[in-house]
């Protein structure tokens, strides 16, 4: 973000976030979101119900909505403005179809869902057993059998590769344009994190919670994606 408050009535304050929010940051995220909504709807019927776990912003609630107008969402994020974003994000035609909700997995109906989501939201989460109760929340408000998408960005901070990786984590958000305030407090955030876990501690993850067939579908630089099944 290039402004320090949020101003929902200035588009191109909004405009910025779309354009240089995670898909300045993810190479090919628009695909991928795009692929995270066809793996839901191989198990999804029409008039499906989604979770959507770390709903802020509004661009992932979007991209399936767009494809999927059946379907319905219920979103939950604990940042009450992130939330506020995505009400603009989503627009007068979206909104109605959205259950917006502040808070964790925790504050979301039991469901059952007929799919979830987690997308760029377990890098943030520490791993001292709230990786795996977040998972577990996640999973037993799916119904049986029901598709769950997950990325995170992985990486090991002991690994001879690690100040590489990052290099290259802020050289593609340079080459999307984000400005050099933002890129300093990425850089940073990156080094400076002790919640970041590796591609196979979070698939580990996905297993000890209990889901099943978990395949890795999406990787790009240390961005890892994987759907799973309830």
């Amino acid at each position: 973000m290039t402004k320090s408050h949020f101003n929902f009535d200035d588009p191109a304050f909004v405009a910025n976030y779309v354009q240089k929010g995670p898909p300045a940051f993810v190479p090919g995220h628009s695909g991928l979101l795009q692929l995270a909504g066809i793996l839901l709807a191989e198990r999804a019927p029409a008039d499906s119900h989604i979770l959507v776990v770390g709903a802020g912003g509004g661009l992932d609630t979007l991209a399936f909505a767009t494809a999927q107008p059946g379907w319905r969402f219920t979103g939950v994020d604990p940042a009450a403005k992130m939330l506020d974003l995505a009400r603009v994000v989503l627009g007068d035609e979206v909104n109605p179809r959205v259950d917006l909700i502040e808070g964790g997995v925790e504050a979301a109906p039991d469901g059952p869902f007929d799919g979830a989501t987690l997308i760029l939201v377990l890098g943030l989460i520490p791993d001292d057993g709230s990786k795996l109760q977040l998972l577990k929340d996640i999973r037993r408000r799916l119904k049986p059998g029901a598709a769950f998408i997950l990325v995170d960005r992985c990486d090991d901070k002991g690994s001879p590769d690690f100040d590489r990786n990052v290099d290259r984590y802020v050289a593609y958000a340079v080459a999307s344009g984000v400005d050099p305030d933002t890129l300093v407090n990425a850089r940073a955030s990156q080094r400076g994190s002790a919640t970041m876990a590796t591609a196979e501690r979070d698939a580990a993850l996905l297993a000890e919670a209990g889901f099943t067939d978990v395949q890795n579908v999406y990787h790009a630089l240390n961005w890892f994606g994987w759907v799973a099944y309830a």
